[in-house]
């Protein structure tokens, strides 16, 4: 499925993959947040726009994932934080590289672009 925001953008990508491994969402409050209106929709755009300011994609991960770790800690389905384009993205480590929601499908990151983990 290729990236799209509120269906399978990084951050649904990241939270599926915590499902399947935990059992456990840590994003069931706010899915699907690109389709839902009214006042959940506007607390999260309050939530990330407080959250980015406070650090970016990393600190929102952190809220809900806990304190990251070096990405050199990374294990089979571990959620990382990567720099793509310029762009900060969330993906899951396969051992390898980082799989991530892109334009056509999924793609495959290295692991030298990864700022930050998550253990899960």
């Amino acid at each position: 499925m290729p990236f799209l925001w509120g269906t399978n953008d990084c951050c649904i990508f990241a939270a599926a993959a915590v499902s399947a491994l935990t059992g456990s969402n840590p994003m069931a409050a706010f899915e699907p947040y690109g389709t839902t209106r009214g006042s959940m929709r506007k607390a999260l755009r309050r939530t990330l726009r407080r959250l980015e300011k406070a650090g970016g994609l990393k600190a929102i991960a952190s809220v809900y994932l806990g304190e990251a770790v070096p990405p050199l800690m990374a294990g089979v389905g571990d959620v990382v934080l990567v720099m793509n384009a310029g762009r900060e993205m969330l993906g899951v480590c396969n051992g390898v590289n980082v799989l991530a929601p892109g334009e056509k499908g999924i793609v495959a990151l290295g692991m030298d672009a990864a700022t930050a983990a998550w253990k899960i």
